[in-house]
Order: C-alpha cells, then sequence, then structure tokens
C-alpha cells in the first residue's frame, strides 16, 4: 500500500497484533481496538467499513 492512490486502486490499513502496545491494535478475534498507553485496558472500536474490491 502506498500513501498515494491511484484513482481505481482500494486501499487500507490494519492495525498491529496487540502485544499490549500503546496505540491501534488488533486483538486476536480480529476485532480493533485502542489502548492510550502500553499495558492499559482496551478500548474496543468499530472497524471502519472499506469499500468492496472490484
Amino acid at each position: 500500500m502506498s500513501e498515494t492512490a491511484k484513482p481505481d486502486e482500494t486501499q487500507g490499513w490494519s492495525p498491529a497484533p496487540d502485544e499490549g502496545q500503546a496505540g491501534m491494535v488488533m486483538t486476536t478475534d480480529g476485532q480493533w481496538a485502542y489502548r492510550h498507553k502500553d499495558g492499559a485496558e482496551l478500548i474496543m472500536m468499530k472497524m471502519p467499513e472499506r469499500p468492496d474490491a472490484k
């Protein structure tokens, strides 16, 4: 994935697997979550909708 997309290119981003680090993470069951500092409780997030790939 590049930072600039061509008009017909579908882009996507996924967070890193959760290992207790701060920031956006992906849990083992595939849900997105946010942690404001290392070791803090996860705040569960709604995964953004992505356009269907052509």
